[in-house]
């Protein structure tokens, strides 16, 4: 082990081995973020569909058809790249691209359509055993949503899917991985700093996944808002079901940080906003649902 460890440290002793091994690194990086969308058919499907008792896949029923081509319609999306199904979390999920060969796998939760099942069997523990409770019952009615609100829900990961969300997190994380080695490189060849370069690369990592980490928060922050904000032009209905839809997400976040205890509340905040992830909490998973609530209720009223 040492000895491997002193061939990859004498190798890095090379500034021209830096840009090899940044170049060597980004591509396998690339390779990891884009394989779960290019690849999306041949486990995503599998691991998150729904089956029935009988062990049969669940079918969509018709609301679900008839709302998804809808929020295609509103949006201008031509359905035909997306393999809609049924799974059994309480969110939707999807992977891929329209333009990607294997497009799109749009997963829709069995509890999006009218009189959802949410009976016990459905919850985890130790949600099951308290279901029963004040706020186990909150839980259940937050989960069930107007069709406003549903095709809000549809059109808002549409609209993240039209603006190619993933290729973000797959074009910057090269980025910063070249500049972390190519930081290291100026520092050898300027003898700025006398340390050993394997040394110096870790002391770079840190600072530059921090600030990746912060990148990719304010991006994905941004983009969330800039679909809400198309959004709301698709008119009132959708403006109705994005107040219904961020109302019922805070509602079910509260409920779950008094179910789950010291867990819920390392996962959301008093109000309900789900709390930053990721190296010292840097990462956002989006705007707050308290603005973007705001932001919907504030658009509601004026138009």
């Amino acid at each position: 082990m040492q000895r491997a460890i002193g061939r990859v440290a004498l190798f890095l002793q090379r500034p021209s081995n830096l840009f090899i091994s940044a170049g060597i690194l980004s591509g396998g990086i690339i390779c990891i973020k884009s394989a779960p969308h290019i690849f999306s058919g041949l486990l995503f499907t599998q691991l998150y569909q729904s089956h029935n008792r009988q062990g049969a896949p669940c079918q969509l029923v018709s609301s679900q058809k008839r709302e998804f081509r809808d929020v295609c319609q509103d949006l201008c999306i031509k359905p035909k790249g997306y393999d809609v199904f049924v799974i059994s979390q309480f969110g939707i999920m999807w992977r891929g691209l329209p333009w990607f060969s294997s497009g799109v796998k749009f997963g829709i939760p069995e509890i999006l359509q009218d009189n959802p099942d949410v009976s016990t069997e459905r919850f985890p523990e130790p949600i099951k055993s308290k279901l029963n409770s004040e706020e186990g019952q909150k839980l259940k009615k937050a989960l069930s949503f107007s069709q406003n609100a549903r095709k809000f829900a549809l059109a808002k990961e549409l609209s993240l899917i039209q603006k190619n969300f993933p290729m973000y997190s797959i074009v910057l994380a090269p980025c910063f991985i070249t500049a972390n080695f190519g930081l290291g490189a100026l520092l050898q060849i300027t003898n700025l700093v006398a340390l050993p370069n394997y040394i110096l690369l870790i002391l770079l990592t840190i600072p530059l996944y921090c600030v990746y980490q912060f990148a990719m928060s304010i991006i994905t922050e941004k983009t969330d808002l800039k679909c809400d904000e198309k959004l709301i032009e698709l008119g009132a209905a959708y403006r109705q079901g994005g107040v219904e839809y961020y109302e019922k997400r805070l509602e079910k976040n509260i409920a779950l940080r008094k179910l789950l205890g010291k867990k819920g509340e390392k996962l959301f905040t008093y109000y309900g906003n789900e709390k930053p992830a990721g190296f010292f909490g840097l990462r956002s998973f989006g705007a707050p649902i308290t603005q973007k609530l705001n932001r919907m209720q504030k658009s509601l009223n004026d138009k």
